[in-house]
């Protein structure tokens, strides 16, 4: 397990995060206002046959609603997230030192600021 409290820097601003919830897939880490949240989750059996493993880290920040006058729902809360995930061969974790930090600086490098917009626009 990761260390208790997690820290993350957002903004400049270092975030202190204790553990709040363990599982057996997941642990999630929340600020005391609940504002930042962080959860790692490891799903192994995600294809039993092939072995292949999924494991993912998400930062959410939640805020209020902007629109408070909403008729259907005057409070939900307004979730913004990044995350990334890893996957791999369980059995071996063949090339997975070497080729998961390659594919992670190559995908780094294709989402600019402006392939970023693009996403969050919708474009496929």
């Amino acid at each position: 397990m990761f260390t208790d409290p997690f820290s993350v820097t957002y903004n400049g601003s270092g975030l202190s995060l204790p553990r709040t919830a363990v599982a057996r897939d997941y642990n999630r880490y929340n600020t005391a206002d609940r504002e930042f949240e962080v959860v790692i989750s490891n799903n192994h059996a995600q294809n039993p046959r092939n072995g292949i493993g999924l494991v993912s880290i998400k930062l959410t920040r939640t805020l209020t609603d902007p629109t408070p006058g909403d008729a259907f729902d005057a409070f939900r809360p307004i979730r913004n997230s990044f995350g990334f995930s890893y996957s791999y061969d369980l059995k071996t974790r063949a090339e997975a030192s070497v080729d998961v930090p390659r594919l992670r600086t190559a995908l780094d490098a294709l989402v600019t600021t402006t392939f970023q917009g693009r996403l969050i626009s919708g474009e496929k």
